[in-house]
C-alpha cells in the first residue's frame, strides 16, 4: 500500500495491542475476514465490552465507542498498515500487517 508497509516493530505491536478497544476491534475485523462500516465495527466493540447484546448497550455508549475508534485507535492502526480505513465509505478493513498482528493476538488469547 503506501511508503511505509513494513512489519511494524514488536514494541510497537506491543503498544497497539495494549489497549483492549484495539484488539477487540481487531479481533472483529479478523473474523468478519471482510470490511466493515465504522458504524458496525463500533456496535461489535461495544458488545464485546458490555459483554451484552447491542440492543441493551444505550446507544450513547456506542457512540462513544464509534468517536473513540474515528479519532484515537483507527488513526492508531491505520498508521501502522494493520487496517485501511477509507473515511469517504467509512469503511475499515485488514491492512497488510495483519497477519503479523493476529499471530500477537492469539498467543494474548
Amino acid at each position: 500500500m503506501g511508503e511505509d508497509s513494513n512489519p511494524p516493530a514488536t514494541d510497537r505491536l506491543f503498544h497497539l495491542l495494549a489497549d483492549s478497544r484495539r484488539r477487540y476491534a481487531l479481533r472483529c475485523l479478523c473474523e468478519h475476514a471482510t470490511q466493515l462500516t465504522l458504524a458496525d465495527l463500533a456496535d461489535e466493540v461495544a458488545v464485546r465490552e458490555h459483554e451484552t447484546p447491542i440492543g441493551e448497550i444505550p446507544a450513547e455508549t456506542v457512540k462513544r465507542v464509534y468517536m473513540a475508534l474515528y479519532h484515537n485507535h483507527v488513526p492508531k492502526l491505520a498508521e501502522a498498515n494493520v487496517v485501511e480505513y477509507d473515511q469517504e465509505t467509512d469503511t475499515i478493513a485488514l491492512g497488510d500487517n495483519t497477519e503479523q498482528v493476529e499471530q500477537y493476538l492469539d498467543a494474548l488469547e
